[in-house]
């Protein structure tokens, strides 16, 4: 029986988690889920009570929240250097941009995709785009000078926000006008982290998970 059980679905925030946990060579299963649907799956909702994912089941009880995730993952495989650790003069910025990213940059994101969320007015629905856009150009801004020195955040080597941040700027829709080019550092990172083995297995995976269920 494997150590983990990740709750995911192709091309979402679990890309993270599940890259993390190829990262620290993990020894895990993934379940693979269907979002919105009127009756989720029992364990899904047992693990992640929104039914979002990703959500992970492990020696621990489960855990849910994309940062959640990887975090536990990285602090319970030491040796894969995802965290920095207390003491370290880092630790301050490796902190802040952990929750910037969850609490600046992702509600944002999730807006471009879901205004649904927010407003059922269409209308009112495209003016929560474009407002969120724009605050997105001041995220990106801020994000690439923090990449000034990279690839990574904190240099040649990955942590666990390289991981949450390079999983969703495959998605360029985010970006004004489509265009990851606008911030040439964020666009060194996604370069950086989709080279990583790990990720490219996580890749895979869901690939082949979205074909399957286009059959």
């Amino acid at each position: 029986m494997a150590d983990y059980t990740l709750f995911c679905a192709p091309d979402t925030y679990a890309m993270g988690a599940h890259a993390v946990l190829e990262e620290v060579q993990a020894d895990y299963a993934v379940h693979w889920v269907h979002l919105f649907e009127n009756d989720p799956d029992p364990a899904f909702l047992a693990a992640s009570p929104h039914c979002r994912t990703p959500a992970l089941a492990g020696p621990d009880g489960t855990v849910f929240e994309t940062g959640a995730v990887c975090l536990y993952l990285a602090e319970r495989h030491p040796e894969a250097g995802l965290v920095i650790p207390v003491g370290d003069q880092r630790r301050g910025a490796f902190l802040q941009w952990f929750h910037y990213l969850a609490t600046t940059l992702q509600p944002d994101v999730i807006i471009q995709y879901h205004p649904e969320f927010y407003h059922a007015d269409p209308t009112l629905q495209a003016q929560l785009r474009d407002s969120s856009m724009q605050r997105l150009r001041g995220v990106f801004e801020t994000l690439n000078t923090a990449l000034a020195d990279g690839p990574y955040f904190f240099g040649d080597h990955p942590t666990v926000p390289d991981f949450v941040l390079g999983m969703q700027t495959l998605w360029d829709v985010i970006f004004p006008e489509g265009d990851i080019t606008a911030y040439p550092n964020i666009a060194r990172h996604r370069d950086a982290i989709c080279a990583r083995p790990s990720v490219q297995r996580m890749q895979d995976q869901h690939r082949a998970e979205t074909a399957r269920r286009k059959r």
